[in-house]
């Protein structure tokens, strides 16, 4: 996340595996030490406990760029977050985008990680999916599928390989779900990593993990320029995804690491089409 001049939160940094459902997922963990007042919450007529919290309490882009420290130059957007009590903002400072939390009160703002328990994801962590480049992605699933999971991956990768594997399985179980598949060579051949995406093959895709990223797959695969890939790292460094596998929601919520067949579907089912 970038700086923009403030420290709202101590953070105790813990490298670990996590074990979900019987597989190890790398991952960082940042355990928050905040201190909060106590709230007393008013129930009876006109006070937040008559109705929902978010009836009594607003807050717009101009009173959140007045409410941040120097150095915020932009806000796109201010929302409810899903965490209880506060807005999420969203903004920009010196061209790189961040995000923030402002509590209903008005008098405190957090900036870093906030963890989901139940998928481990940071719902601090999100990118604009209409900035995703569409070149050289691999396409799993139907064309046509109205929900679109994005996977950055390398076929180096041990964890990305097993994902790759409940992705298949995900796209020939659930037909309302694409997977775009984009290669992010952090170990992988950057030229290997091209031919693929030129490709679009999900064959030679399954081949290249199958194979560790072996470059004699070149051989089988037309050689290709790498502008797509070059987009993909280009876009990474801006949106700060910098592990493999990471994973883009439809909504732009950033998921890190593998997770099993079941969590996907979990993750996913609130964007299918409801008939």
């Amino acid at each position: 996340m970038h700086s923009i001049g403030f420290t709202a939160i101590k953070m105790k940094v813990a490298h670990s595996l996590w074990i979900q459902q019987g597989r190890l997922v790398s991952g960082v963990f940042l355990l928050f030490l905040v201190c909060m007042p106590t709230v007393v919450l008013a129930f009876g007529e006109g006070g937040c406990g008559a109705g929902e919290c978010r009836d009594c309490h607003s807050l717009d882009a101009q009173e959140a760029l007045k409410l941040l420290p120097p150095g915020a130059d932009k806000i796109n957007s201010v929302n409810f977050s899903e965490v209880g009590g506060l807005w999420r903002v969203d903004g920009e400072a010196q061209g790189s985008p961040f995000s923030v939390y402002i509590d209903f009160s008005k008098k405190y703002i957090i900036a870093g990680n906030v963890i989901r328990i139940k998928d481990g994801a940071n719902i601090d962590h999100r990118v604009d999916v209409e900035q995703i480049p569409t070149a050289g992605a691999i396409t799993l699933g139907a064309a046509s599928a109205p929900v679109v999971l994005h996977v950055f991956t390398d076929v180096r990768c041990s964890y990305c390989k097993i994902l790759h594997q409940d992705l298949e399985k995900l796209v020939a179980t659930t037909p309302e779900i694409k997977v775009q598949i984009h290669l992010l060579p952090i170990m992988m051949d950057k030229k290997l990593a091209a031919a693929l995406g030129c490709s679009n093959s999900a064959q030679m895709l399954r081949a290249a993990y199958d194979s560790q990223g072996d470059t004699n797959l070149m051989e089988k695969l037309a050689p290709c320029d790498s502008t797509g890939v070059d987009a993909i790292e280009t876009f990474a460094r801006k949106w700060k995804l910098n592990s493999t596998p990471s994973m883009v929601l439809p909504d732009g919520q950033v998921v890190r690491g593998a997770r099993p067949l079941e969590t996907l579907k979990q993750m996913l089912q609130p964007f299918i089409p409801q008939t």
